[in-house]
């Protein structure tokens, strides 16, 4: 996925230079090559200071600009379907520095308002242009089932790559409804196909765009299932994949228990030890007091009331009989 910096979002594009009415925007720019890539960083100063500022950096191929010669151009331009910018540079080097102004495109203006985009404004025409978003694709789109796309998600598509045939590819593997914000959050997160296939593979067949977005975030990785599926747990419901993962319950984890006694240990209760820090070692302590046969809740409760090593010598120093871990609790719970 290509990468893209953006404060407040603005883009710029060149095609068929006409000029609109009015001021054009303007802003400053700085650039470093190496071979034939050209990494720019743009930025307009904000109506309300530099909390307003817009900021824009992207990677673009030296083939891009039209009239541009590294060292030797004092102006070049960029010039797409959306509008063209044009750049007044200085250079040093391998860096440079100048100004630019954008110069809308009024046919491809009057082309968004007949699709009927709203809000259609200089600044998203400069993010139409410079993530080259072209009529062509904005056709496909519409023909994949999103006519009804708004101008700020068709951005965000071209921001986060979400291609047309990124697009096809979600919808074939059952995913035909998927609205558009959803698809740009399976982009941002690398929710791609080859990852939905392998889940797949996996016996995780019906998962909901949501689930899959949890999973993704979560670090539920096709290894980490594999490596659940060697310690037996083959049929964990997705809920209870992420709640692993969300508590780094892992194959270690998992091993140290069972080595300490708790062979049939449910699932729900070893998240329940990730989360309350019941380590091997205090499950040591706890079974060197004479508590070898104490239950998975049991463990949970002591952790939960704060019941360490210290505070059952103390109890069995005051008891001469062995009392109950519910006992032991309860001492706890009345501050003894």
């Amino acid at each position: 996925m290509k990468k893209m910096m953006i404060s407040i979002i603005a883009i710029a594009c060149l095609g068929s230079a006409v000029i609109l009415s009015g001021a054009h925007l303007k802003g400053t720019w700085k650039a470093e090559m190496e071979d034939d890539t050209v990494q720019m960083r743009m930025r307009m100063r904000g109506e309300k200071g530099f909390k307003d500022d817009w900021n824009f950096g992207q990677s673009f191929q030296t083939s891009d600009f039209t009239g541009f010669a590294w060292g030797e151009s004092e102006a070049f331009s960029l010039v797409r379907e959306a509008g063209t910018i044009e750049f007044k540079a200085e250079f040093s080097g391998s860096r440079a520095s100048g100004t630019f102004v954008f110069i809308p495109n009024v046919e491809f203006d009057n082309y968004l308002v007949k699709k009927g985009f709203d809000g259609v404004t200089e600044k998203k025409m400069l993010t139409l242009c410079l993530t080259d978003v072209t009529k062509e694709h904005i056709e496909d789109v519409f023909e994949l089932g999103y006519s009804d796309i708004s101008l700020s998600k068709l951005i965000a598509f071209a921001i986060h790559d979400v291609t047309v045939d990124f697009i096809k590819d979600i919808h074939s593997l059952g995913y035909e409804d998927i609205t558009a914000s959803k698809l740009i959050s399976f982009a941002i997160h690398d929710v791609d196909p080859v990852y939905i296939r392998d889940l797949q593979k996996q016996g995780y067949k019906n998962l909901t765009p949501e689930k899959l977005i949890s999973f993704a975030v979560h670090d539920v990785t096709v290894d980490y299932i594999k490596e659940l599926n060697s310690l037996g747990f083959s049929d964990l419901e997705p809920s209870k994949l992420v709640s692993f993962a969300v508590h780094d319950v892992n194959t270690t984890l998992v091993k140290t228990i069972r080595d300490l006694g708790y062979v049939d240990i449910a699932p729900s209760k070893i998240v329940s030890f990730a989360i309350h820090d019941i380590t091997a070692g205090y499950i040591k302590d706890i079974h060197s007091l004479g508590y070898i046969d104490i239950s998975p809740e049991e463990l949970i409760s002591f952790r939960i009331h704060d019941v360490d090593k210290e505070f059952v010598k103390r109890v069995q120093s005051k008891w001469e009989e062995k009392l109950s871990p519910r006992k032991i609790i309860s001492l706890k719970i009345h501050d003894f």
